[in-house]
């Protein structure tokens, strides 16, 4: 997997010089900074998840570089993230990241992710592949996606799949959301079942889980340069049951 790893830097690479060739002026800046917390059933210890994001973007090309803190099973770990967005050709874009946790007790040591966008008319198609690169074993996920744009919402569903251990795993995803009058204010619901591929422990141990979850997110620009937003998550599993509530900051400048 290390020629994915090329490619994907190859595609992070032009996005980065062409924003490094034009003045700072034409420069969109922004953070974002989530807290998340999530309560498991059977008197299991909760999960906490801190990330902040930096982002810059130009036109139609956007980089972020990412911090992740992640407290499960008793222990942290930390991940940091490069990520690219950028447009490919006419109705067409991409999303290339590169993540890294070289210490992790249960996050993969390093993780990458390719997602390509074709447009037709309202619907859009992509296509998409992790790998997640864990000290015990690898983990590669495909995924098959439509969308639809009508007025101010946008329906998606995403198929995905999981080879493990000669076996193959499905999950599909759904998403609806309502965009107001920024891009940037929204509401989201989001739910999914299947079988799928989780962490159940440090070392770390992977197992094939049943699982479904929802998800209502609500986003909103308070100033044109300061917004906040707030999830609540819910899922099921083979294991145990997360309920999970998620408080973010975002500013642009």
């Amino acid at each position: 997997m290390s020629k994915l790893l090329w490619i994907i830097g190859g595609l992070l690479c032009p996005v980065l010089i062409s924003m490094a060739q034009h003045r700072p002026s034409n420069f969109q800046w922004g953070a974002q900074s989530t807290y998340l917390y999530e309560a498991l059933s059977g008197g299991r210890a909760p999960w906490q998840t801190g990330t902040l994001t930096l982002h810059l973007s130009h036109q139609q090309t956007t980089a972020l570089s990412e911090w992740t803190f992640v407290q499960r099973f008793g222990r942290w770990d930390m991940a940091v993230a490069l990520e690219g967005w950028t447009t490919l050709w006419p109705h067409a874009y991409g999303n290339a990241r590169l993540q890294f946790s070289p210490a992790a007790d249960f996050l993969p040591t390093h993780e990458s992710y390719l997602e390509l966008y074709q447009s037709i008319r309202a619907w859009e198609l992509a296509m998409a592949f992790r790998y997640r690169h864990f000290s015990t074993q690898q983990v590669a996920i495909w995924g098959l996606a439509t969308g639809l744009y009508t007025g101010p919402w946008y329906l998606r569903t995403q198929a995905l799949l999981t080879p493990l251990a000669g076996q193959l795993n499905w999950t599909q995803r759904f998403m609806v959301r309502r965009y107001g009058p920024s891009l940037l204010s929204f509401v989201e619901m989001q739910a999914g079942y299947g079988r799928g591929v989780e962490i159940i422990d440090v070392g770390p141990v992977l197992k094939r889980v049943r699982t479904y979850f929802v998800t209502a997110r609500v986003q909103q620009l308070l100033t044109p340069n300061v917004g906040v937003t707030f999830t609540l998550s819910y899922s099921h599993d083979d294991l145990f049951t997360r309920r999970g509530v998620a408080l973010g900051l975002l500013m642009r400048w």
